[in-house]
């Protein structure tokens, strides 16, 4: 053959080659990357779901909803997998993991089956314990005091206190929660000393500071009310209401404004408790703290009066006034915004240390910088509170000279510190838990131990083996009755984040699986 004929063939034929080769080992390589694009999925703890819609309002494609109270997954194939839902989920009851995998575990309290640590005697209640809501709480304050006294606890053993500044009683409540409220009526109905301590001005002071209008549901449906303080559907100051009502007729021993700082177990199997204001010595300690953790403090002279906040409970308190916001995150922002309405009149001044608002949203910014536009809302960077006095502020403004304003309220929000180092601190360490991981019906646990609703049926929930010999078994034994939604969620729902914006390019899930 012509050798001018042959050349180019060969040239062809080994650039065929090449390329063949190429190809091959494209799709070697890509091979495996597809195989690993697997999609993520929900995972739903319905025990740990407290119906506050975070999930819902923050999909930006409606992929889920709520029913009976609890978020569900509705419409999968319309997840752009964001993942934003269980970002914004405060109790991790909805986790995303990839198909074919477990979720991911959680971390819970290391607690027996009546919420007592391995600290003996040191008990971690309610939302803390990973037990929510309001009825769980109730329940759970009656439960632990009935487990005290059938353990160790001797009413009385302490005495009276020996030392002026010392008080001895049968247990400190740190919180005034409805699980702190409820143990402090079950102690006074067994004659047990108690004393309750508040870090804020106020019993109930989450659900106290709900939005107006919101209503308190008396969840979980299936789960009766055993303690002693009265749950029920219902707006939430209507209930804060009636609770004020019940706690004046009982008088309950409640100091407000307390701050725990410090719970040693002693060798005698007593605990000393330090307050910021004064000395305990008790038999049992039960912690019904929530979720909120400690506010952070300026720790500046004059922070503790009572003009100084740290949190807004409802700006409709304040009208006509000079008032400051301390602090440069999304909730001093939205706290000054709310303040400084056209409606209430006031003067609102922002002091805040840093040089811009770099750590809020996009929304709260624009919304900030209107309000400064419009001369509503007066910002002081890179200021500093020096002190506060009688009715007025020192600042240490930017440029480093000092000036006293005039004010009659102070709001500082500077965030808090979680519970959990401070827990850990007293012994109550952290285990990890499949994300299906429930505790037994809260009502249930008070039935052990009172023995109510007898029935000829045992039950089959563990049991420690100390108080084996004090329950009634058979009040496990009665069906659980399906819950139910009593009051139309958009009655109840709590400020949440606003909406996720889309990339352009984000893909429905429906998409992914096409490709």
């Amino acid at each position: 053959m012509d050798p001018v004929i042959i050349g180019p063939l060969i040239a062809l034929g080994f650039i065929g080659l090449l390329v063949a080769y190429r190809v091959v080992v494209a799709a070697s390589k890509k091979a495996p990357t597809e195989s690993k694009a697997k999609l993520m999925v929900h995972a739903i703890n319905d025990e740990r779901c407290t119906g506050c819609d975070a999930c819902v309002l923050v999909c930006p494609t409606a992929v889920l909803e709520l029913k009976n109270n609890k978020s569900k997954v509705i419409r999968f194939d319309d997840c752009i997998q964001c993942e934003q839902c269980a970002v914004v989920c405060p109790t991790t009851a909805l986790v995303m993991f990839r198909e074919g995998t477990e979720p991911p575990p959680v971390l819970v309290p290391d607690l027996d089956d009546y919420y007592q640590s391995k600290v003996p005697g040191l008990y971690l209640l309610g939302e803390a314990a990973g037990k929510p809501l309001v009825k769980n709480a109730v329940n759970l304050g009656r439960a632990a005091v009935e487990h005290s006294l059938r353990t160790n606890m001797r009413p009385g053993a302490l005495g009276p206190q020996a030392k002026p500044d010392l008080t001895c009683v049968d247990v400190v409540i740190v919180g005034s929660g409805p699980a702190g409220l409820s143990a402090a009526m079950a102690c006074q109905q067994r004659k047990l000393s108690y004393v309750v301590l508040e870090k804020d001005a106020f019993v109930a002071s989450t659900i106290a500071r709900y939005p107006k209008g919101k209503y308190v549901m008396a969840e979980p449906y299936d789960v009766r009310c055993v303690g002693l303080l009265p749950v029920y559907d219902s707006p939430k100051d209507k209930l804060i209401l009636d609770w004020n009502r019940v706690l004046t007729q009982v008088g309950l021993d409640i100091r407000l404004r307390e701050v725990v700082e410090k719970i040693e177990r002693q060798p005698a199997g007593t605990f000393a408790v330090r307050s910021d204001k004064g000395k305990y010595l008790a038999q049992k300690v039960m912690l019904c703290i929530g979720t909120r953790g400690k506010p952070r403090r300026l720790n500046v002279p004059g922070e503790d009066q009572a003009m100084v906040q740290p949190l807004l409970d409802d700006p409709d308190l304040y009208t006509g006034k000079t008032l400051l916001v301390i602090g440069g995150g999304d909730s001093a922002v939205e706290a000054a915004l709310s303040l400084a309405t056209q409606t209430l009149r006031n003067k609102v001044i922002i002091s805040y240390r840093g040089k811009a608002f770099n750590r809020v949203k996009a929304k709260n910014r624009q919304a900030i910088d209107l309000a400064i536009a419009e001369k509503r809302i007066l910002v002081l960077f890179g200021s500093n509170v020096k002190q506060f006095g009688d009715g007025n502020v020192v600042l240490k403004l930017a440029e480093g000279r000092e000036r006293s304003i005039p004010i009659q309220g102070a709001f500082v929000l500077i965030g808090g510190d979680p519970p959990i180092k401070w827990l850990e601190d007293m012994g109550i360490g952290y285990v990890p838990k499949p994300h299906s991981f429930v505790r037994p019906p809260t009502d249930l646990l008070v039935e052990r131990l009172i023995g109510r609703q007898p029935s000829n049926d045992k039950p089959n929930l563990p049991v420690s083996e100390e108080l084996s010999g004090f329950f009634d078994h058979a009040a496990l034994a009665s069906p659980r009755k399906e819950a139910t939604i009593m009051v139309p969620k958009d009655q109840f729902l709590l400020h949440l984040p606003e909406k996720l914006q889309l990339a352009p390019e984000a893909q429905k899930v429906s998409q992914i699986r096409h490709q």
